[in-house]
């Protein structure tokens, strides 16, 4: 069963307007693999409100943080590997978990359950 969250609602101009950026901010997001809207038959990019909340955390760590494309894939793969109240497994990802918290500690506050 498809999660509601995850299903394909708005238009890259609707969605650029709730985050307050451009649609040209959104695709440069989607040309760095950063996000991945659904496309439909007719090639529309549509995004859903999960890959809003991630555009939201895609765009603090770009421009408030200053975080370039390739960390932003790193630390989104770590929250995407990470749950809540778990035991890290391995140093490397316990210093990065311990770098997200310090840096946005709001991005591991998120409810990550699955439905």
């Amino acid at each position: 069963m498809k999660r509601r969250d995850s299903e394909p609602l708005f238009s890259i101009s609707v969605a650029s307007r709730l985050l307050g950026v451009t649609p040209r901010v959104l695709r440069s997001y989607e040309d760095a693999e950063l996000v991945c809207p659904h496309r439909t038959d007719g090639n529309t990019r549509l995004y859903s409100e999960q890959d809003i909340r991630k555009l939201q955390i895609v765009f603090y760590l770009h421009k408030e943080r200053e975080v370039n494309f390739s960390g932003i894939k790193i630390i989104l793969e770590v929250i995407a590997n990470t749950q809540p109240n778990a035991q890290a497994e391995g140093k490397d990802k316990e210093t990065l978990i311990s770098k997200i918290r310090e840096i946005a500690p709001e991005l591991l506050s998120k409810d990550r359950r699955k439905s």
